[in-house]
């Protein structure tokens, strides 16, 4: 049960309550479930590399994406999970580009690991590579962030790689840190506004009134209200319908939280704090 939840039930726009008879029509829409996250776990992954990161194991990240796992798997369901979370259409062509640029670099990347000292060039090649796909998901906005954070993540590893070498400056990795983190924090916030933020404040409430020949006399109601798309019913027997029915819209808004939260929100926000800590020393 949520903390001090009559507080906060008191503190919500009261319920508009329709009273009709027990006879009347129900009038159903359609209920459909909260989005759920997908099963393949990219913010595991995400986890990996940031890990990698901060021991700057370049080599590691390419090894976890394209020989241990399968990276065009993985941003295709970041893509999915996050779309699926705020419900946004996006650029197929744009998702269609980023897996071809994602299989290319795969092939990239055994040429490099193969013989890694002899191979500079290729290093180039996927750097370049993988800056064409995080300007194909930065092009997605809130729905590509996950994605964004694993490739981001790539390109970060690949910048440590040459700055191990000499072949760039350590500030040029810091630098690109700060900028990739900037950007993940300015959309981060739209996972919430277009889930959580869409839930109605207030709710129709329908009250049937009890008949005399009801042998129970105890309220029963129907809450409906609207999360920017759908439609959802909630019907129970209460003696205190407003109450009830805020809780519950109440616990609905805390559930989206949730929701929100263990699929993008914590896994992207947690990446980023790691990643400030990179660009300090």
């Amino acid at each position: 049960m949520l903390e001090h939840l009559d507080e906060k039930v008191a503190k919500m726009p009261q319920s508009e309550i329709i009273e009709v008879s027990s006879n009347s029509p129900l009038a159903f829409s359609s209920d459909e479930s909260l989005p759920l996250a997908l099963t393949i776990n990219w913010q595991w992954v995400l986890a990996k590399i940031t890990e990698a990161l901060v021991e700057k194991d370049s080599k590691g990240v390419l090894k976890l994406l394209f020989f241990d796992l399968d990276y065009v798997q993985l941003n295709h369901n970041a893509v999915e999970d996050v779309r699926s979370l705020v419900r946004q259409s996006v650029d197929e062509n744009t998702l269609k580009t980023t897996q071809i640029h994602i299989h290319s670099l795969k092939e990239l990347a055994k040429e490099y690991l193969a013989r890694p000292l002899l191979n500079q060039p290729r290093l180039n090649d996927i750097i370049d590579k993988c800056s064409l796909i995080i300007l194909q998901l930065k092009s997605l906005e809130v729905v590509g962030v996950g994605a964004f954070m694993l490739a981001s993540g790539l390109h970060l590893a690949l910048l440590q790689e040459q700055a191990a070498s000499g072949t760039i400056e350590w500030s040029n990795v810091k630098k690109q840190v700060i900028e990739y983190s900037q950007y993940a924090e300015s959309v981060t916030p739209q996972l919430f506004s277009l889930t959580v933020g869409r839930i109605d404040k207030s709710c129709q409430c329908i009250k049937w009134k009890p008949q005399p020949e009801d042998i129970v006399s105890t309220t029963q109601y129907e809450c409906r209200y609207c999360d920017g798309k759908d439609i959802h019913l909630f019907r129970a027997t209460s003696a205190e319908v407003e109450t009830e029915c805020s809780k519950h819209r109440l616990q609905m808004f805390q559930t989206m939280t949730d929701i929100v939260n263990h699929t993008a929100a914590q896994p992207v926000r947690t990446a980023l704090r790691q990643w400030r800590n990179i660009s300090r020393y």
